[in-house]
């Protein structure tokens, strides 16, 4: 069965260049620019992963994730946050953990985000 991914950018050339690497690596992605759109995707699709801006106009990564957490039909989907705000000039690794949520840096190499997508998918 494959894998259903939600990409959650405002930033449409992150939001492309994300659903091209992943579909070409055989996975089924959805893709959202806002919250709410985000949402409703994942009420509808019930995505194996969402990997989620963290800041974006209106609803922001953390309140979208609140709420996914917070809707019985969304609350078990795994979440990565991809940042920008975090930089490798900055001392800070290209993946982590902010809170309870896995993170990738948008500074990160596109093969490093797929293979830490991979990873947590199990694939």
């Amino acid at each position: 069965m494959e894998k259903k991914i939600l990409v959650v950018d405002d930033e449409k050339k992150i939001v492309d260049l994300l659903y091209h690497f992943l579909a070409k690596e055989g996975f089924k992605v959805f893709t959202a620019t806002d919250g709410e759109s985000c949402l409703r995707i994942a009420r509808e699709e019930a995505p194996d992963l969402i990997v989620l801006d963290v800041i974006m106009p209106g609803m922001d990564g953390g309140d979208i994730a609140s709420s996914l957490k917070q809707d019985i039909k969304t609350k078990d989907i795994p979440v990565i946050f991809l940042t920008g705000a975090l930089r490798d000039e900055e001392g800070v690794k290209d993946e982590g953990q902010i809170g309870n949520y896995l993170f990738i840096s948008k500074s990160s190499d596109i093969n490093q985000q797929i293979d830490k997508i991979k990873k947590v998918l199990g694939v």
